[in-house]
């Protein structure tokens, strides 16, 4: 029997260990727009998760106030954004150094260009260029071997 079909993704979840200082940090990064309509209150009234909206993206972020998940997984690369071309990265480039957030160098790497960069927790968040045609339509080369260093290859995600 075959598995019923999914309709999409939901949302995406970000552990953060400063919910207020994450929150901040998105909206001025990203622009992003805070649905403060979805915030999650626990039953004594505590703010502990923020839905983000980010222009051109169709799926939510949920910053979920979560400090030992935020430390447990320092390093760790959940989101990869495409950026559009290597313009657009370019564009990125002078973005987060006008905002003065350290952030790789552009790499080219088996799927084309990227730019990496962290957030407040160290969540490495990866900008990537895509063809036309969308991610589907990338032809990775089967004989390269993905760049290496700290920006790409973060001790935590090292496979054994």
């Amino acid at each position: 029997m075959a598995a019923p079909r999914l309709k999409g993704l939901h949302h995406i979840k970000l552990p953060v260990t400063d919910l207020e200082t994450s929150l901040n940090w998105y909206r001025r990064v990203f622009d992003a727009e805070h649905l403060t309509r979805f915030d999650h209150y626990d039953g004594a009234g505590v703010r502990y998760a923020v839905i983000l909206q980010l222009p051109g993206v169709d799926i939510p972020i949920e910053l979920r106030w979560a400090p030992a998940a935020a430390a447990a997984t320092v390093g760790y690369d959940p989101v990869h954004f495409v950026a559009g071309g290597a313009d657009d990265l370019q564009a990125w480039v002078a973005h987060l150094d006008t905002l003065g957030i350290e952030h790789s160098p552009l790499i080219t790497a088996l799927a084309g260009q990227l730019l990496i960069f962290r957030d407040p927790d160290q969540t490495y968040l990866h900008l990537l260029t895509a063809p036309e045609g969308g991610v589907l339509a990338i032809e990775m080369n089967p004989d390269a071997a993905e760049p290496e260093g700290p920006w790409i290859m973060p001790d935590l995600m090292r496979h054994p």
